[in-house]
């Protein structure tokens, strides 16, 4: 009996091993075994993006500690957000930017709770190129927003919000895998939570586009981040909600 047990186990085990490598295969075999462990590690990392980057926490840590009241105005967003100097433009104290760079709307999930704390006025929201840049499926992001949207509306009812569509890229100046479609996915997607949640969806993706449907150059260096003309335009667009 034991002499036969060894032989039936390893052909159990080769057996389930082969229905295994069969299953894998017809998903398109190594590739999408890659694949799938990737978007894995990059979940993973995501949602864990906030615990782990100096920068993130040394800004939440600020954040926590500035005065705030009922009548500010926030920005929330990442690298595309802190990196304006809104007040300036806007020549209005009440304005507070509440940009991180690198952040995603895992990392706007995490720290929500404090940036709305005041009640504000106003709330300027955008989010999610990171995201999209580090893998997540823009299936995800929209059930992060969804989450976003929802705290909002509940803790902070009274808040104006302001939804505004995730800037294109440009591929020449910051090769990448098929981001435009994917932000033109997602925007898609927060344009119809905003209108779920009765919120303003602010439409600046066409503005920003190239004749190849790209980030123009002229708003920017790297292919991502803006420049000053690009800031300039940008603030064209959403004066009017912003001073209203």
């Amino acid at each position: 009996m034991l002499k036969l047990a060894l032989p039936l186990s390893i052909l159990i085990n080769f057996l389930l091993v082969a229905a295994w490598l069969f299953l894998i295969n017809k998903k398109g075999g190594i590739p999408f075994l890659l694949r799938k462990l990737n978007e894995w590690r990059t979940d993973k990392s995501v949602a864990n993006s906030s615990n782990g980057n100096p920068y993130h926490q040394d800004k939440k840590s600020h954040f926590d500690t500035l005065p705030s009241s009922a009548t500010e105005i926030l920005f929330l967003g990442d690298s595309l957000t802190d990196y304006c100097e809104w007040q300036e433009f806007f020549r209005n104290l009440q304005i507070k930017n509440r940009g991180i760079a690198g952040d995603t709307t895992y990392g706007v999930l995490n720290r929500l709770q404090q940036s709305i704390s005041s009640k504000p006025q106003k709330l300027f929201l955008m989010i999610g190129i990171n995201d999209i840049t580090k893998g997540t499926k823009v299936t995800q992001i929209a059930a992060n927003y969804r989450q976003i949207l929802e705290i909002i509306k509940n803790q902070s009812p009274n808040t104006t919000v302001f939804i505004q569509s995730v800037l294109p890229v440009n591929s020449t100046k910051f090769p990448n895998q098929g981001w435009n479609q994917k932000v033109v996915n997602l925007n898609t997607h927060l344009n119809n939570l905003a209108e779920e949640f009765s919120f303003d969806y602010i439409d600046l993706f066409p503005s920003f586009l190239d004749s190849h449907k790209e980030l123009n150059i002229q708003y920017t260096t790297d292919g991502v981040h803006l420049n000053g003309q690009g800031y300039l335009l940008w603030t064209s667009i959403i004066e009017k909600n912003v001073l209203n």
